[in-house]
């Protein structure tokens, strides 16, 4: 595997794990639910679907050949991006319970 290949391998993962995050944090609610078929449906579902499609476009971009560095790259950018989206979470909640309506 060449050099331009490896780089847009593991900007693509990168990628990749930011979306998981973003994704894993919108859909936290419907994915964790007190119901347990419904939890176990929904997870696997998630699961399946987000493997799926990286491991059919890591197939596209230099045949499915996949790095120990590449699944370092994606859960390193998956746990930054939700500390990051956590500490916006937390300020938002902050900046609403400050205002004073009425």
């Amino acid at each position: 595997m060449n050099l331009t290949i490896q780089i847009q391998s593991l900007f693509y993962t990168i990628l990749f794990g930011v979306y998981i995050s973003l994704l894993f944090n919108l859909l936290y609610k419907i994915l964790f639910t007190k119901h347990f078929f419904v939890n176990l449906i929904t997870n696997i579902l998630f699961i399946f679907s987000n493997t799926t499609l990286y491991f059919y476009l890591l197939f596209k971009i230099n045949s499915g050949i996949i790095h120990i560095y590449l699944l370092f790259v994606f859960l390193i950018s998956f746990f930054l991006y939700n500390l990051l989206f956590r500490k916006i979470r937390w300020n938002s909640k902050k900046v609403k319970s400050n205002v004073n309506i009425g």
